[in-house]
């Protein structure tokens, strides 16, 4: 199905980066230093939270005697490690966004991250120099779920929201695109199956994505690994 739209205002990470899945792998290891045994379903509950929101639900689960600045150093500098190695990238991010250029559809990236980490995290995945602009948490008043990133994220191409087309892996970050008015907002679940089912789109990935935005076909075989090819 073809849509109409002049822009692409992206999410970031588990949507164009495989760091969500990093940040659940790393997560019980660095807990475990601390002397605590957490289940791998709490690190999903993570997903998409900004900075603050995070810190409130592991200092809830975890308790107030938790050094939760020692931990975020902690968790912080092993994530950072993995991907000095190697930032993953989800499957078909190089193929999206040739197609992009090839409609010449300009794009954003709209964050919980800050800014300066997601510019960090698109060079070392060689993605810094195919967006437009880079919309992080600390540019905004509130991140998501509220609506300033991807409004800002719009702003930034030029154009009204209305006008754009939003793609998100998270339901906390579907939510932040339908309140900021993007016309067409296509979910791409990743670690998470959505609970809400919000989104106007959900598919099973980048390629399925351009089928559907009418960029593109679905290769014959999307499923070759984590490289983004």
């Amino acid at each position: 199905m073809a849509l109409t739209f002049a822009g692409v205002v992206l999410d970031l990470d588990g949507l164009l980066l495989d760091t969500e899945r990093l940040q659940a792998q790393t997560g019980p290891e660095v807990l475990r230093e601390f002397g605590y045994a957490v289940e791998q379903g709490f690190f999903h509950r993570l997903v998409g939270l900004d900075h603050d929101e995070a810190t409130r639900l592991i200092n809830h689960e975890l308790g107030a005697n938790l050094d939760s600045v020692a931990l975020e150093e902690a968790w912080n500098g092993i994530i950072d490690r993995h991907m000095q190695d190697e930032m993953p990238l989800r499957p078909g991010v190089h193929r999206f966004f040739d197609a992009l250029d090839a409609h010449g559809l300009p794009r954003s990236i709209a964050t919980n991250s800050v800014t300066a980490k997601a510019e960090w995290k698109l060079r070392r995945a060689g993605l810094f120099d195919r967006v437009n602009a880079v919309v992080g948490v600390d540019q905004v008043s509130r991140g998501k779920p509220a609506p300033h990133v991807y409004i800002e994220g719009a702003r930034r191409l030029g154009l009204s929201p209305e006008h754009c087309v939003a793609l998100d892996d998270s339901d906390l970050g579907v939510r932040s695109a339908i309140a900021a008015g993007i016309s067409t907002v296509i979910q791409v679940p990743d670690m998470t199956p959505s609970r809400e089912r919000l989104a106007h789109h959900q598919v099973e990935s980048l390629d399925d994505a351009l089928c559907l935005l009418g960029l593109g076909d679905k290769p014959g075989d999307s499923a070759t690994g984590r490289h983004g090819k």
